[in-house]
């Protein structure tokens, strides 16, 4: 052992810490860092700063085919649209219409560039309003965010109980077997698969809960009263097309205690909650 280890420096310092430094923490003990403490990052603000963030959407070959392959086939149409009238008005059994007959009056130069012109525009249009309307989901380890237009919803980590597609329809399930999320999704399934294992999160090849699915028809008998008419109203909503009052009344229903999916033509398909 080095001699020097046991004995203060020359200065009368052990270690290079002066001996009146510990009896001035014993009697002065270091206050605590003043001012108020920093929020906590919001998700959106952590997912633009984490390196390890990954988006689950369209494609990068989709968003281009839409950019750029919209806007290009309205323009194409938009030109061939005087030619197309005057073809058919030429065919016996295409009944004349006034608005034929005014489109192939349009001749020359400047009408097929301007109906190009608003093809062209009105294509950008529709294509930047299917990329909003797509869902794009956001994962990291902590929370799986969902954005959708002017819509964003986060499920945290601890939430979810499994993870599957369904179809086209991306399903997270909580541990109460509650369908946190049932939405369309355009990435493609071992895209999706491996994202959530990345991120340690439960996925599943299949639904765990698909065995006990039943069909419903009205005035179901091992159903409440209060969810046979919210199902009821729900299928005139189906048949509608109407999207959000269907999604509205699927989460009535899991209020009462049941889980709905979609089948074909409107069909719908019941499960009780699986409480742990």
């Amino acid at each position: 052992m080095n001699p020097r280890d046991d004995h203060p420096d020359d200065d009368g310092r052990r270690d290079g810490r002066d001996p009146g430094d510990e009896r001035h923490d014993e009697h002065h003990p270091a206050s605590p860092t003043s001012g108020p403490a920093p929020a906590p990052a919001s998700p959106a603000s952590a997912a633009a700063e984490s390196t390890d963030a990954t988006e689950l959407g369209l494609s990068l070959a989709d968003r281009v085919l839409l950019i750029v392959g919209g806007p290009l086939l309205g323009a194409v149409l938009g030109i061939l649209l005087p030619p197309l009238a005057g073809w058919l008005l030429g065919l016996s059994w295409v009944p004349e219409h006034g608005l034929l007959r005014l489109v192939d009056s349009w001749d020359g130069v400047v009408a097929p560039a301007l109906l190009g012109l608003g093809g062209l525009l009105l294509g950008l249009v529709l294509a930047g309003l299917a990329i909003a309307s797509t869902m794009r989901v956001t994962l990291t380890d902590e929370w799986i965010e969902i954005r959708r237009s002017d819509d964003r919803r986060t499920i945290p980590r601890g939430e979810v109980d499994a993870v599957f597609v369904d179809g086209k329809k991306l399903v997270v399930l909580d541990r109460e077997s509650r369908q946190l999320l049932r939405e369309t999704s355009e990435a493609d399934t071992a895209t999706i698969a491996r994202a959530f294992a990345a991120h340690g999160y439960p996925y599943v090849k299949r639904d765990p809960y698909e065995d006990i699915f039943r069909r419903w028809v009205p005035d179901t008998p091992e159903l409440p009263g209060a969810v046979n008419a919210l199902l009821k109203a729900r299928e005139a909503a189906l048949k509608k097309k109407a999207a959000d009052d269907a999604a509205e009344l699927h989460d009535e229903v899991q209020k009462l205690g049941f889980v709905v999916r979609d089948g074909k033509s409107a069909r719908q398909y019941w499960r009780p909650l699986v409480r742990p």
